[in-house]
């Protein structure tokens, strides 16, 4: 393991004319009152006969959240809201084996607790913030020697091949950054969804629709036992455009446009947003009144621009996760990569490469949000090669050691404090030799002539809010092996896309797609991005529907008279 040497890391936070620098940091309340009673936890705490802390980590999540939303030209909510959760994770054992990583029987949604979790004061007191910091440590260091006690119990009859760490033991790192203030035009911004959400009085066929605007100002204060000390500001402003619509047979169809960035001047030109709404309400007009996908399809499949990065992001990412499972004390099976035993062998066609870069802030124009130059575990964020040339050559991980990494490469992330996990930061995904659109379309139909198909299909558009492997296609085309014709249809679902079945590609496209995402649950996103070309797999299957459907409204819309 390295020596735990000191790394200052001089952080050179952006900010844009959303947001404002205040204060010196060593002036920070809440930085100080972390500082001093951490010193005081790790010199003092201890019960009597039992083990003294080996590691202690304050987290401060402190947020400043407006949100808004309108409908048909009205606003439906607005609201500015003030959060700061604090969480404590005490560590007890040595860094080869302690309390963290097991699963205990009614434990947080089946994950292994790293600590207490809660709410604390939102005001900059630094004696409040202190006397929680005290409340909580406390709770937490007994939580703690209660876990390890059932860990131990839990392994002595166990047999274990390797033995792996439990935690890596990672270098300090002090990463201070001056504190900012969420800044806009409240009354502005009110009233540009008014005028987003009024679009959708040009189409009858559209049901409900909505425009939503969430800004969130977070600093992330943290401050640990080997020395680390970070305070990392970052604004997510994540505007959406949702809409839904009946067909004549009654099924529902939905889709949304999300813009997610770092900040009010990086959205799109208010231009841009109405061109997309109305070409997402066009779009779902058009579904609306395409036929129904009638037989299920099994073959090749073209996805293109958004529909390639969504599937990267949904399908592939999730796998390149080196982090080991926790262990359990009940019969529950947890997630595994399945490319966990796939080692320097071939896991995507040779024709693509697979980079994670958190620390590249743009590509060409478009910024990428997944940027961070520490992450949430306080270790810096490093470029890591994933898959070169199709073969898989290594994985993102956090403080959680596996066998061949014993140390983080700075991709420990998470929303929520205590739950970080080896996570994508800007994943980039590399095409040598790529082929232009009408090639791909031409491949594609070839392929269907070799199977004695009589159409292939394109995938132009996925819903990102739609549950399955891939989501819900919603621009899906049936293209005619005869004529090259594109027909629109509408009901086909994916029910299973293996990440191994990636290896299938047929080719990979000359273009580039950014998808900007927030990941995780909504209150506690994470921002990634993914950079893909359009991609021809050999094989997919899709499904039609077979579901009932919903009864049409009885009456017509009230805004459009007949």
């Amino acid at each position: 393991m390295r020596l735990a040497t000191l790394i200052v890391l001089v952080l050179s936070m952006v900010c844009g004319p959303s947001s404002a620098q205040t204060g010196a940091p060593g002036a920070d309340p809440v930085l100080r009152a972390m500082e001093d009673e951490l010193q005081r936890s790790t010199r003092e705490l201890q019960f009597k006969d039992l083990e003294k802390p080996y590691f202690i980590q304050y987290t401060v999540l402190d947020e400043d959240e407006f949100s808004a939303e309108a409908t048909f030209g009205a606003i439906t909510a607005s609201d500015r809201n003030r959060d700061r959760a604090l969480q404590v994770q005490v560590r007890v054992g040595d860094y080869d084996f302690d309390n963290s990583e097991f699963i205990v029987a009614g434990g947080f949604g089946g994950a292994p607790s790293t600590g207490v979790l809660t709410t604390t004061v939102i005001e900059n007191d630094y004696d409040a913030v202190r006397h929680a910091l005290w409340l909580v440590t406390d709770t937490a260091y007994k939580q703690a020697v209660e876990q390890i006690a059932r860990k131990r119990a839990f392994v002595q009859n166990k047999v274990q091949d390797d033995k792996i760490p439990d935690f890596s033991r990672e270098a300090p790192v002090n990463a201070i950054a001056g504190r900012r203030t969420l800044e806009f035009d409240q009354a502005k911004w009110e009233k540009q969804l008014r005028e987003w959400s009024a679009i959708f009085k040009s189409f009858p066929q559209i049901e409900q629709s909505s425009v939503s605007l969430n800004t969130r100002l977070t600093h992330r204060y943290l401050v640990n036992s080997e020395g680390t000390h970070t305070m990392q500001p970052g604004l997510i402003v994540s505007l959406q455009a949702a809409a839904l619509v009946q067909s004549p047979d009654g099924m529902v169809l939905s889709h949304s446009v999300p813009f997610n960035a770092t900040g009010f001047d990086q959205l799109p030109s208010a231009e841009t947003v109405s061109a997309a709404i109305r070409q997402l309400a066009t779009d779902l007009t058009a579904v609306r009144n395409a036929p129904v996908l009638s037989e299920d399809y099994s073959g090749p499949v073209l996805l293109v621009g958004q529909a390639s990065a969504e599937m990267f992001a949904r399908v592939l990412a999730p796998h390149l996760s080196g982090q080991r499972q926790p262990l359990s004390d009940r019969d529950q099976g947890t997630a595994r990569s399945e490319l966990s035993d796939r080692m320097n062998r071939t896991v995507l066609p040779r024709f693509l490469t697979v980079i994670d870069d958190p620390t590249e802030r743009r590509v060409g124009e478009r910024e990428l949000i997944g940027f961070y130059q520490v992450d949430d575990q306080g270790v810096p964020a490093r470029k890591v090669t994933l898959v070169q040339d199709g073969v898989l050559k290594d994985f993102l991980m956090s403080r959680r050691p596996s066998k061949e990494r014993p140390q983080s490469n700075g991709h420990g992330r998470s929303g929520l404090p205590g739950r970080e996990a080896a996570q994508i930061g800007n994943l980039f995904v590399r095409a040598n030799d790529g082929k232009s659109f009408d090639e791909l379309k031409k491949s594609l139909i070839e392929m269907c002539k070799i199977e004695s198909l009589s159409h292939g299909i394109l995938i132009k558009a996925i819903d990102p809010d739609g549950r399955g492997p891939l989501g819900t296609p919603i621009l899906v085309y049936k293209v005619y092996v005869s004529d090259g014709r594109e027909e629109l249809v509408r009901g086909a679902s994916v029910n299973a896309l293996p990440v191994r079945s990636l290896r299938q590609m047929e080719a990979a496209g000359n273009d580039s797609y950014v998808a900007n995402r927030l990941t995780g649950a909504a209150n506690a996103a994470t921002p990634v991005s993914v950079v893909a070309p359009s991609v021809l797999l050999e094989e997919m299957d899709l499904k039609r529907p077979t579901m009932a459907q919903q009864k049409p409204a009885l009456l017509t819309h009230p805004y459009f008279k007949p």
